[in-house]
């Protein structure tokens, strides 16, 4: 009777332990993800609201005339550049056909292609071909042409990258402001020391806003703010030996141009 009660005994415990076990990685899964959506409604906050701010300040941009100067600028790029975009075009369309027509002889050789197709598709793939010799013909005639297009690209190209640089030099200090938790009564934290407790990589320096424009759109009135980070999840680190996730938010909004004509529905 006593190596009965023993037995039973031994046996309860070994299932607290199976039972506790899938309990607590339970409690710790729930906690990380908490985490993870914590900082992550934390920093699409921040997002909405540097967006709103730097929408206000693009009044100026619209009110000293030097939005009506980039769209005249655009319109000459747009100019010059069409016919190097028709050949680009055209060029990337040929060697879709190219490889196409290759396909379609390989399949003839295994039977999955017709003749009758594979011909068709020779055609098509010359006619691509005298398309991309027309469209190129343009700057064998002027070959200035291609030099005021390539000229006019690198133009726009730079703009653009010179806006995303000014944006992302902008969105490193809001950001800094509006995750601030330094005035906090519990865990006062500054923005760095918040990402970093949350499991952000490399903490502020680790949001990157390389991907974000910055009034690039054809009538230059949008602000699109992406960040890109990584985040430790610590559950992760039981089962894999890489325990960060990639993250990615956006923020899209219209740029406050009044006197602009176009109205935005909220």
């Amino acid at each position: 009777m006593r190596w009965k009660k023993t037995g039973e005994e031994g046996l309860l415990t070994v299932e607290a332990i199976l039972g506790l076990v899938p309990f607590i990685l339970v409690i710790l899964g729930i906690i990380s993800f908490i985490d993870i959506f914590a900082v992550h409604n934390k920093i699409q906050y921040a997002m909405h609201q540097m967006g709103n701010e730097i929408s206000a300040y693009t009044y100026f941009y619209e009110a000293l005339g030097i939005r009506s100067a980039d769209l005249g600028l655009k319109a000459d790029i747009d100019k010059q550049t069409a016919p190097l975009d028709t050949t680009l075009n055209d060029l990337s369309s040929f060697l879709e056909q190219v490889g196409q027509f290759e396909d379609d002889l390989n399949g003839i050789k295994s039977g999955s292609s017709s003749l009758s197709g594979t011909i068709e598709s020779g055609k098509d793939t010359i006619n691509k071909g005298q398309q991309l010799v027309n469209s190129a013909g343009v700057f064998i005639s002027d070959p200035k042409q291609l030099l005021r297009s390539i000229v006019y690209l690198g133009i726009e190209k730079g703009e653009q990258k010179a806006k995303t640089w000014l944006l992302g030099c902008i969105s490193n200090g809001m950001f800094q402001v509006y995750l601030d938790e330094s005035f906090a009564k519990h865990r006062a934290m500054s923005a760095d020391e918040y990402l970093i407790h949350y499991g952000v990589k490399d903490g502020i320096n680790g949001l990157n806003f390389k991907n974000s424009s910055f009034l690039s759109d054809d009538q230059y009135r949008m602000i699109d703010l992406v960040v890109e980070y990584d985040i430790e999840v610590y559950f992760f680190k039981l089962f894999r030996k890489d325990p960060t996730i990639h993250v990615v938010q956006r923020c899209e909004v219209p740029a406050w141009m009044d006197g602009d004509g176009v109205k935005y529905s909220k």
